[in-house]
């Protein structure tokens, strides 16, 4: 291969249809000059930011496709949600691969490199948050045929809503470059907070004579701490932001233990 040619290295994991295909990844030619050659990286950063957001909407699409399944016992929907969680560890891993070849190859510093850091720590936390609602979907197997009271029903019906907000409020702040949403997530996080305490007053106050109720209270307790969870993932991108804007860490941070 001739010094300043056009390179493509193959990078696993291919999240335009979900398979393992391969896709490339091309890197900047040595021999462009200085300004085309920041051009073409600043691209790829638009490209890897763009992949990020759509991370995201697949995200949120499992939080509200999960939670409607679980609230109507919905096998098919909830098998779903399963199956296309695949598509989502595939495009994360794409983002991490493509992270890491900027990473070798630029050797990007300051902004950049805060940049394609925050790129995996976001990605990680999204498809945790896909993970957990993979989680929610197999509960819904798990209680089927049982139907869920009203109460019980309208609880998680706004779980699910608060876990979506804040997921595609810590991504409109991502996408903008804008820390400020930190603050207005942590006070949306106070709500979720109180949902769960909602949800497990319910549960202790229910009939669990029988173990048909006993089962349906420990499946809903974890389908609330999922829910909390992914609320928690939200918080914690948007403080990812804030590191990225201006390179500071949030100061509570070291006290928060990811699962």
């Amino acid at each position: 291969m001739k010094s300043g040619g056009k390179r493509e290295e193959p990078v696993p994991g291919s999240a335009a249809n979900g398979q393992n295909d391969t896709v490339t990844a091309t890197p900047v030619p040595d021999s462009l000059p200085a300004d085309e050659a920041r051009k073409v990286f600043h691209e790829q950063l638009d490209e890897l930011r763009i992949d990020v957001i759509r991370l995201a909407a697949l995200t949120t699409e499992a939080i509200a496709a999960g939670t409607q399944a679980l609230l109507d016992g919905d096998l098919a929907t909830a098998e779903r949600v399963i199956e296309n969680d695949d598509e989502i560890d595939d495009l994360t891993h794409t983002v991490e691969d493509r992270t890491f070849l900027l990473l070798a190859r630029q050797q990007p510093l300051a902004s950049d490199l805060r940049f394609l850091v925050t790129v995996m720590r976001v990605a990680h936390e999204l498809e945790r948050s896909a993970d957990l609602m993979v989680n929610v979907a197999k509960t819904t197997r798990r209680l089927y045929p049982h139907q869920l009271d009203p109460k019980l029903r309208g609880i998680i019906d706004r779980m699910g809503a608060q876990a979506s907000n804040q997921t595609r409020v810590a991504i409109d702040a991502f996408a903008d470059a804008d820390p400020s949403w930190a603050a207005a997530l942590a006070d949306m996080d106070d709500t979720m907070d109180e949902l769960t305490k909602s949800l497990f007053r319910h549960i202790l106050a229910s009939d669990n004579s029988d173990e048909a109720a006993v089962l349906l209270a420990v499946q809903m307790a974890l389908v609330g701490r999922h829910y909390e969870r992914i609320a928690d993932h939200a918080v914690t991108i948007a403080e990812r932001v804030g590191f990225m804007v201006t390179g500071e860490h949030p100061t509570h941070e070291a006290g928060v233990v990811d699962s």
